[in-house]
């Protein structure tokens, strides 16, 4: 009983989870916009994206975890304030994330709908789906984005560095957008 308790506290000790957050990136671009003020609305990830696991493509197609590998943040919420802070310092709009926080109403709505958030076999994060921007005056539009960030190794830090690239990508065509 005594040799157990020690190899119970080894194995424990080696099984810690560890948690990653995207490391900072910044975008060259600065834009004048249309809208004073932009709302990011809650993003819509696949099932397979929503939990901490972060999911990567196996050979066969199918798509495992790591349950001691995890994002720090949830990834809808981790998307959402990526954008947020990428929009922040590309425009010159005040944005921030639902639930509105400032007076009034903003004078654009961005919602992101999300088809993949994957990373392939092939050693690239594939991230796709659409983006919709409403306005409170004149027209809304919905577009389409298809993001490829190639990887060099399939290490978790790696992996969410280049969650991380797509996510400024995509902040720079909405900005383009507004």
């Amino acid at each position: 009983m005594r040799l157990t308790l020690p190899f119970v506290l080894a194995l424990a000790a080696c099984s810690q989870t560890q948690f990653y957050v995207p490391p900072p990136s910044s975008s060259e671009l600065r834009l004048n916009v249309g809208p004073d003020t932009v709302m990011i609305n809650e993003a819509s990830i696949p099932e397979y994206a929503v939990n901490q696991e972060i999911p990567i493509q196996q050979p066969d197609g199918s798509l495992t975890t790591d349950t001691g590998q995890l994002w720090a943040d949830l990834p809808d919420r981790a998307l959402a304030g990526s954008l947020m802070r990428h929009l922040n310092l590309i425009t010159d709009a005040e944005v921030a994330v639902e639930p509105w926080p400032l007076g009034g109403f903003p004078d654009a709505e961005v919602s992101i709908f999300v088809e993949d958030m994957i990373v392939l076999a092939a050693g690239s994060l594939r991230f796709t789906g659409s983006y919709a921007i409403r306005r409170e005056e004149g027209r809304g539009e919905v577009e389409t984005f298809s993001i490829q960030v190639p990887m060099t190794s399939f290490d978790y830090v790696t992996i969410i560095a280049a969650h991380e690239a797509a996510w400024l990508q995509l902040a720079e065509q909405i900005a383009r957008a507004l």
